[in-house]
């Protein structure tokens, strides 16, 4: 089918200054007119773009101009590629992811392209899936599910240019779009922080369609590829540069091509001179102090709008690639029974196209529906042993919506009876103050005894009914204290639960072990149905041979001498091929019976050391715990002995208190005795001086 011959699009985009360049005082040094680009750098260049933008224009509107057109032909069958090209730290990735404020191009790929499907007429049904890795070097990072299984890129001739052993997602509206792509660049931020600048990250959205009008359903497939590439100064995107060099600049461009250089290239076969509508959007710095940088990625854009692609659009030819496999699949099983020795090289492509087939028939929607949910699983598992956050599972978060809800219910319930408690419990503090008022009105009146008897009997009354009413309250208190309690232990165990749900699988090798047998059985038995569909449809080529065989009897064709032997010839090799065939299946069978004992020998023992460690831990804790049961008998002994001391001590001082009492009494007395005997000293000796003398003392006196 012949294509439209088209170029790509290069458009550049201007970002802001960074703090970096504020703190060099940098200045402005690129102008925008139009689809022309200036830089000052010292000498003065101008260079042509397919559109160019300065940083006070939205995302959306480049999406608009450049973008939205080329989506909306995605729905009809032809590939799409948007990559963002530029130096490390030029703002590729806001232009591809953005903001809530200002969404990046891959979000608006989705919205568009889900807003096209839902207009496409009712008789076209849509399949819509989403592959995600990361290239860092020469290994893959699937971030969509970060398993450490092997991943290549193949050519298929049926679905193209893939990644082997990347995990293919369903979505089923653009939010599902929007969550993995989030999920993925997050997972990226987390398992590699550190070599942002020297990875590329590339999102395949695959999108098929059927004819509900035709008998066979027939239908178109397509794929966007959103691509995040390395900056482009890194020796990560050296080969990308080489490529568009080479491409851009060659006039023998066959000739100079080398995709097969890097993982990269190949995966950008299609985007550079190949069958896709592409656009590169060159992200670029207005700053002096980068102005040499800038000139370098505009130079790499005026090249890549040399490169022209081949689009064309894309049929679903399922059917038709896996009649020509099994064609070609028959023809080298045939070369390679009747030649000595076997061709290497024969093996290895029989081998690629058995691959090739069992991919070709997987490719049913109802049997990628299932690989996805099991995929969906899985990455459950590998999100968690990698330890990547909650917010990174919205599938275990949707399936702990339920635990969410019902702890909230719970907050509620907790709210409203605290409140019900508060309130019962200012209601009970003022019937304590009303009771203690009437109890005090009550007893004064009675100590005035001005109270009447009736008077009396209602003050009496009013107080019992009080203090039932309180006790009431009071029960009611302790029923609402008993149900706080209740909902907070209910409470607790839906958090436990949840977080036990969330972490069941973070280091249970066991479920791994479990959930890897269990994918070994589930691949095992799309073999064992390949084969058997494979049998039958050569036990079906050798019923109709026979069936023409007969015929040809009943017709009375006779076969010769040479036919014959040439006939027994072919049923001998066939014979032994079949011997051959036998024993390398029970070779086969063996091997697999060894290697399964092996991996369960393996993980018996890794069971057993997991409870050796288990059991060395709980010594340790033991020999822990018998040491503080020590320590804490000692420090008893001691609390005991300094116990008694100062009990001792206490008598001693209460004891001498006490005597030191009876002697300061002794001391009083005898201080009151001494002031008693003092002041009658006192009293005689002033009698003495105030009686007159007598007529014997006069004469003593005067002898």
């Amino acid at each position: 089918m012949a294509g439209e011959k088209c170029s790509v699009q290069a458009v550049v985009r201007c970002r802001p200054f960074t703090e970096s360049e504020k703190g060099k005082n940098a200045s402005r040094a690129v102008k925008v007119s139009g689809d022309k680009v200036t830089v000052q750098g010292g000498k003065e260049q101008t260079f042509s773009t397919d559109g160019s933008y300065f940083w006070d224009v939205a995302n959306g509107q480049v999406y608009k101009d450049k973008c939205e057109s080329l989506v909306k032909k995605v729905v009809d069958g032809y590939n799409l590629t948007i990559m963002a090209y530029g130096q490390t730290g030029s703002g590729k990735s806001y232009i591809m992811h953005g903001t809530e404020e200002d969404p990046g191009i891959g979000p608006q790929v989705f919205q568009t392209l889900f807003r096209q499907i839902e207009a496409a007429s009712d008789n076209r049904d849509f399949f819509v899936s989403i592959t995600y890795v990361q290239i860092s070097g020469d290994s893959f990072i699937d971030l969509l599910n970060p398993h450490g299984n092997e991943m290549k890129v193949r050519q298929h001739p049926q679905l193209g240019i893939i990644v082997e052993g990347a995990s293919e997602i369903v979505a089923h509206n653009d939010e599902d779009l929007n969550r993995l792509y989030d999920q993925g660049n997050r997972v990226s931020a987390i398992i590699q922080p550190d070599q942002k600048a020297g990875i590329h990250r590339v999102a395949m959205i695959r999108v098929e369609q059927k004819d509900l009008s035709t008998l066979d359903g027939q239908g178109v497939r397509s794929q966007v590829n959103l691509v995040d590439l390395a900056g482009a100064e890194t020796s990560a995107c050296k080969g990308v540069n080489a490529l568009l060099t080479a491409l851009g600049e060659s006039k023998k461009k066959d000739s100079n091509v080398l995709y097969r250089d890097s993982h990269i290239t190949r995966l950008l076969q299609d985007a550079l001179g190949g069958n896709s509508y592409t656009v590169m959007v060159a992200a670029i710095s207005a700053a002096d102090v980068s102005a040499s940088q800038t000139q370098s990625t505009l130079q790499v854009v005026q090249t890549a709008r040399k490169i022209n692609n081949q689009v064309k659009q894309n049929p679903d030819e399922t059917s038709a690639v896996i009649s020509e496999l099994r064609k070609e699949i028959a023809r080298l099983r045939t070369k390679i029974s009747s030649s000595s020795p076997v061709e290497r090289d024969d093996v290895i492509k029989m081998e690629e196209l058995v691959k090739d087939l069992q991919l070709a028939k997987k490719q049913s929607w109802e049997e990628r529906e299932r690989l996805s949910d099991a995929n969906e699983e899985e990455r459950k598992h590998n999100l968690a042993n990698k330890g990547i956050l909650e917010w990174v599972m919205d599938a275990v978060r949707r399936g702990n919506k339920d635990t969410r809800e019902r702890i909230l219910q719970i907050q509620k319930d907790k709210d409203k009876l605290q409140l019900e408690y508060k309130e019962k419990r200012q209601q009970l503090d003022r019937m304590k103050d009303d009771l203690q008022a009437k109890i005090a009105d009550y007893t004064k009146m009675t100590e005035m005894g001005k109270a009447k008897e009736d008077e009396t009997k209602a003050r009496v009354g009013a107080i019992h009914d009080l203090k039932e009413h309180l006790k009431r309250e009071t029960e009611a208190i302790k029923d609402i204290k008993k149900r706080l309690k209740d909902l907070q232990e209910k409470q607790r165990a839906e958090k436990e639960e949840a977080r036990a749900t969330s972490s069941a699988l973070k280091g249970n090798s066991e479920l791994r072990y479990r959930i890897e047998a269990e994918e070994r059985q589930k691949f095992e038995a799309e073999n064992r149905a390949m084969i058997k569909e494979e049998l039958d449809r050569m036990k079906m080529e050798l019923e109709q041979e026979k069936a023409e065989i007969q015929l040809k009897e009943a017709q009375g064709v006779q076969y010769s001498t040479k036919d014959a032997v040439q006939l027994e010839m072919q049923l001998a090799e066939m014979k032994a091929d079949k011997s051959v065939i036998t024993l390398q299946l029970q070779s086969l069978e063996q091997e697999k019976t060894m290697l399964e004992k092996t991996m369960e020998n393996a993980q018996k023992a890794h069971k057993e050391e997991m409870e050796i460690q288990q059991l060395q831990h709980f010594q340790t804790f033991r020999n822990f715990r018998e040491v503080f049961e020590e320590q804490k008998a000692a420090l008893e002994g001691r609390y005991r002995k300094l116990l008694e001391d100062a009990i001792q001590d206490a008598v001693f001082l209460s004891d001498r208190n006490s005597e030191l009492e009876q002697e300061n009494q002794a001391i009083k007395q005898e201080l009151a005795e001494m002031k008693d005997q003092m002041t009658i000293l006192k009293g005689a000796g002033a009698g003495r001086r105030s009686r007159p003398p007598t007529a014997s003392s006069t004469r003593s006196t005067a002898s």
